[in-house]
């Protein structure tokens, strides 16, 4: 009997995910809770497992399309189940009806196995495009290389461990898979030889995480009045304080970085200017103050820039944001982060650790009114008491909303911030 399995409601606000990866193609049989689909909202990437045993008849989407919630995703025929839903398939667009890519699920595949796809051929290699043009630029076809991540995911430390672990050998395996292939190996660049013809072009599907990066970045530049204001801080005490409370957070089995230092900072600073924690209400023209600080982290994966949020940040502790972070970071890079690990952040610190640089101007993250950089610490010369000293000192830029925050009230509030860096202990003056 058919059966047709709809875009269930993920979460509050979402409207609309986009088909990221299918497990399954037409004509494959399935078991319950067998995973069907991985799609992305703007909040988290989920994978939809199927809610019955039966036969996959049609996919309604391909990679890349946006479903609407409540549309079809996939029809199925199943034993004793009951009638479709009675929702009309949504009308077929220009051209074929949409078929998915004939990938199979690599996460139960064991390391170093060959996926075969339903078709009997090998199933396409799980990698993000920086993987893949990485690949070709290393003479390596994906189809052999162990994936590691999530799901299978081959990852840029699976091509350099292959690489290195065929100490010569791998080369040789992924030139004969591109020969097997009809394809030949890029020529190696020699010195002082005339370059031959250029290579094509490659184009990128905008698509994905990187395509909500892109629409998220472009709306906030066309909404807000951004300006970004730097200055920089001594930061010597709180690297040593760092450095004795990472070493007593050890024992704990916690990691402690300068980052649960800085959204402590941040959050103490918030409650003295709240309009920095704040965003703008178009519709309605009302500044909306929250209530909660919920601290939004900017961090880099292979996927792309996420932004997981820690929960009331301002009840606690240093060493509870330095697990909550650690936790965020292990999932964000995983892949695996929850729907409440983000979205509905209050306010946003980005930081490029070691690649941070002297400073930058962050983008807002919409429809947050303030975003926080912190960037890399150096050994600096500085005057102290008329003598010339070594510090460690790092900038700090605020970029925030002209339309909700002055220019006065956001020193006042970077200030603020760098003093409790300057001087760790009133961190812990106020303790939740």
């Amino acid at each position: 009997m058919a059966y047709q399995l709809e875009l269930p409601d993920i979460g509050e606000g979402v409207v609309e995910a986009e088909v990221q990866k299918w497990f399954v193609a037409p004509g494959d049989d399935v078991e319950e809770d067998q995973p069907l689909v991985e799609v992305m909202t703007d909040k988290a990437t989920v994978v939809i497992p199927s809610p019955r045993r039966g036969r996959i008849v049609r996919l309604f989407w391909k990679e890349g399309e946006i479903a609407k919630v409540h549309a079809p995703l996939v029809e199925m025929d199943v034993d004793g189940a009951p009638a479709a839903t009675g929702r009309p398939a949504p009308a077929a667009r220009t051209g074929a009806a949409p078929e998915a890519r004939p990938e199979a699920a690599r996460a139960a595949a064991p390391a170093g196995a060959t996926v075969v796809g339903p078709q009997g051929g090998p199933a396409k290699a799980l990698a993000a495009p920086a993987v893949r043009a990485l690949a070709r630029e290393m003479g390596l076809d994906l189809q052999t290389v162990p994936g590691t991540g999530p799901g299978g995911r081959v990852t840029r430390d699976d091509l350099a461990s292959f690489r290195r672990g065929g100490n010569g050998a791998a080369a040789a395996q992924a030139e004969a898979a591109v020969q097997a292939a009809g394809a030949r190996p890029p020529a190696p660049v020699v010195p002082g030889r005339a370059p031959g013809p250029a290579a094509a072009d490659e184009r990128v599907p905008l698509r994905g995480v990187r395509r909500k990066i892109a629409e998220n970045m472009a709306r906030s530049k066309r909404t807000a009045a951004h300006f970004t204001f730097v200055e920089q801080a001594d930061v010597t005490e709180l690297v040593k304080m760092k450095d004795r409370m990472a070493a007593a957070a050890r024992e704990e089995g916690v990691k402690v970085t300068f980052l649960p230092f800085v959204l402590k900072a941040t959050a103490a600073a918030l409650r003295r200017f709240p309009r920095l924690n704040a965003s703008l209400d178009e519709e309605r023209q009302e500044i909306v103050v929250k209530a909660r600080h919920d601290l939004g982290i900017a961090s880099s994966t292979e996927q792309g820039l996420v932004v997981p949020v820690v929960r009331g940040a301002d009840r606690l502790s240093i060493l509870d944001l330095a697990r909550e972070i650690e936790r965020l970071a292990a999932d964000a890079k995983a892949g695996r982060l929850r729907p409440e690990d983000v979205g509905g952040s209050t306010f946003t610190v980005t930081s490029l650790g070691a690649l941070g640089g002297l400073f930058a101007t962050p983008v807002l993250n919409y429809p947050e009114v303030g975003i926080l950089g912190i960037h890399r610490i150096r050994p600096t010369p500085v005057a102290r008491d008329g003598q010339v000293v070594v510090r460690d000192v790092m900038h700090v830029s605020l970029t925030s909303d002209h339309r909700v925050v002055d220019g006065h009230e956001a020193a006042a509030f970077t200030y603020e911030v760098i003093r409790a860096l300057e001087d760790p202990t009133v961190l812990f003056l106020r303790m939740a």
